[in-house]
């Protein structure tokens, strides 16, 4: 990969710092999928995954542990019963299910819990959140943790 490429995504990723939440986290997520297409893989989602196994797992903790992920995993009314599809059953891909993973596997398995993470912060992009209350926390929260999250992915490219 060029460096011209890896400095541009990094550019466009502090720019967002001017952006509404609600506009910034589909920015970031977008910046996320761009620097993961940089990566080998079949597809999306292991383009996704082989980016997240270049994370040493140090960084990894350290992201998992910022307010932002806190603030994400123990809402008030819980996040899994906003992000909640009416007539979503409890299964491997429910949000309950997912979010329930990255909490319980935070400290003993960093790498299942980024992977949990990534989806929880799709499934926050593709809800069409607005700027009302509790919307407004989850965004700002979401950002938060996808800003971090792209700033290490990113360093972490060749």
């Amino acid at each position: 990969m060029e460096n011209t490429e890896k400095e541009q995504i990094l550019s466009e990723i502090v720019s967002t710092q001017s952006l509404p939440d609600s506009e910034a986290v589909g920015v970031l997520w977008g910046l996320l999928t761009r620097a993961a297409n940089l990566v080998d893989g079949e597809d999306k989602r292991q383009r996704t995954l082989s980016l997240f196994e270049r994370i040493p797992e140090e960084d990894v903790k350290r992201l998992l542990k910022d307010a932002s992920v806190d603030s994400l995993v123990f809402m008030d009314p819980p996040l899994e019963t906003v992000l909640a599809n009416a007539n979503e059953k409890p299964d491997e891909n429910s949000i309950m299910r997912i979010i329930g993973k990255l909490r319980s596997s935070r400290d003993s398995d960093p790498g299942d819990a980024l992977i949990n993470l990534g989806e929880v912060l799709k499934r926050i992009r593709d809800h069409g959140f607005k700027t009302g209350s509790p919307d407004k926390e989850i965004l700002a929260s979401a950002r938060k943790a996808l800003y971090l999250l792209c700033i290490i992915a990113i360093s972490k490219l060749d």
